[in-house]
């Protein structure tokens, strides 16, 4: 069996959230433990998506989960620089809107 493929979410010394590696089938459902969080409630939490590889339907589902857990929980996810097949998946599913990457 073939492991599962590294991804991390670390924060820079700006307080950005540099997410890593890939999200995919084989880990979404970790990925899905571990979204980020506001330091402050209410207050944008900026993600980087620049080093995020191999991006899938998987990856995008997460996203929109990790989003929709930030808003009930009173805050906003801004994701940004996010790699160019990334955007054009979300665009093929119609939900680059939905993740601000429009």
């Amino acid at each position: 069996m073939k492991p599962a493929p590294y991804f991390s979410v670390e924060s820079d010394t700006l307080g950005t959230l540099k997410v890593s590696g890939a999200i995919s089938y084989a880990n979404a459902g970790l990925a899905l433990t571990q979204a980020p969080e506001a330091t402050q409630a209410g207050a944008p939490v900026n993600i980087d998506l620049s080093t995020l590889e191999d991006a899938d339907s998987a990856t995008l589902a997460v996203l929109i989960a990790w989003s929709a857990q930030a808003l009930r929980r009173g805050a906003r996810l801004n994701y940004q620089r996010a790699p160019q097949g990334l955007l054009n998946l979300a665009r093929l599913c119609e939900v680059d809107r939905l993740l601000g990457l429009a």
